[in-house]
């Protein structure tokens, strides 16, 4: 985990958001100890206040922010997904959140950790929750 932080850490530094950070893009090499983190593919250039596309992720690793349409989304997005494969580590579940589809997935997310911080979340920036919910 210490080695995927790391190359978000630097990813990041330079203005790139992965977007699709997963166990499935981890590659690890036993012999020498090093971590690569793979597909860039989804990958972008972060600018404040920039609309982006919310149709990144894997189900299962996607951030909250992506499942209630917030195109404003930044660099937490990876960090969110680095602790969902974190979670699957320690807890031995894969995934940790499973979601059938991206609505049941923010229910999954909500029923482990709450809805408080979702709503607040809502109200500073101004969104609202699809009708489904």
């Amino acid at each position: 985990m210490y080695q995927l932080l790391r190359a978000l850490d630097y990813s990041h530094s330079q203005g790139i958001m992965h977007r699709d950070v997963k166990p499935q893009n981890i590659m690890f090499d036993s012999d020498s100890g090093r971590l690569r983190l793979i597909d860039w593919g989804l990958a972008d250039f972060y600018m404040p206040n920039q609309v982006y596309n919310v149709r990144v992720a894997s189900r299962y690793y996607k951030g909250p922010e992506l499942l209630v349409d917030d195109s404003k989304y930044h660099y937490a997005l990876d960090v969110w997904s680095a602790g969902c494969t974190l979670a699957e580590l320690v807890f031995k579940m894969d995934p940790f959140f499973e979601g059938e589809d991206n609505n049941d997935q923010l229910i999954k997310i909500a029923k482990v950790l709450g809805t408080d911080d979702l709503l607040e979340y809502m109200r500073k920036y101004n969104l609202t929750l699809n009708t489904y919910f």
